[in-house]
């Protein structure tokens, strides 16, 4: 039976979509930590990923027609608390975004896009795959106002790519529409121009580099996993046996 708590959180847990580094009392972890897309020039000057210890898998959730409907629901009346933010698009993001534009151009009564990855270069022995991102399959026509849908704000890595598609296509971002803000940030500047983030739900989360003292322990251990939705069982796995250990102890 599919069940909607209104609790966005709970809802991400109850359906498996949550994941939490457990630690024992001394703080030590006693599951991986996890990377992030988000990335960040080291003192070596290489770029590398942030780390953390919680992960949102909203691929978990995103199956389930009712659940993802009634937080699309919640989240197109909040943008339509923003009268001066109507749109005629709604852009989905790719992946996560996706599911989440459609259902929301259906309450907002609007079109809904996506965008595409596009591969330049396949990946080789030394080197990973290279893509862009593009919009060929739908339109923007000039003046449509856009809003971007994903399913987490974080690092906006993905949201500057796709603002600027919008903008090469003489259309125009009015709000970033999210289900968890995870980003510390409720408005997202852009050359000047400050575009709302409007989320289900604000919760900003601890990221690391991965010279912080706080994980640098652990990344020379290599207790990182750094694709999550790839090793979903071992970081379940973690998360129960730390509660079987609890109730036993």
């Amino acid at each position: 039976m599919i069940v909607v708590s209104g609790v966005l959180i709970e809802d991400l847990r109850r359906y498996g979509g949550y994941y939490i580094c457990p630690k024992n009392s001394q703080g030590e972890r006693l599951g991986p930590l996890v990377g992030y897309a988000g990335k960040y020039e080291a003192p070596d000057g290489s770029k590398k990923a942030f780390v953390g210890d919680v992960y949102y898998n909203f691929a978990k959730m995103e199956v389930y027609p009712d659940i993802y409907g009634y937080y699309a629901s919640n989240l197109a009346n909040k943008v339509s608390d923003f009268p001066e933010r109507k749109c005629d698009i709604v852009l989905g993001a790719p992946m996560g975004g996706i599911i989440l534009a459609s259902d929301m151009a259906r309450f907002l009564n609007c079109r809904r896009i996506f965008a595409e990855k596009k591969v330049i270069s396949a990946a080789t022995n030394d080197k990973r795959e290279e893509s862009i991102l593009v919009i060929d399959r739908h339109d923007i026509n000039f003046g449509d106002r856009v809003i971007l849908a994903e399913d987490i704000c974080n690092n906006f890595s993905t949201t500057e790519k796709l603002i600027e598609l919008v903008e090469k296509n003489a259309g125009q971002i009015t709000a970033i529409a999210c289900l968890l803000n995870r980003s510390g940030k409720r408005d997202y500047l852009h050359r000047g121009i400050t575009v709302p983030v409007i989320s289900s739900l604000y919760l900003p989360t601890l990221q690391y580099k991965q010279e912080d003292p706080k994980v640098v322990y652990d990344m020379e251990a290599g207790n990182v996993v750094w694709k999550p939705k790839n090793e979903w069982v071992r970081l379940e796995k973690a998360m129960n046996d730390a509660e079987l250990n609890e109730a036993a102890n």
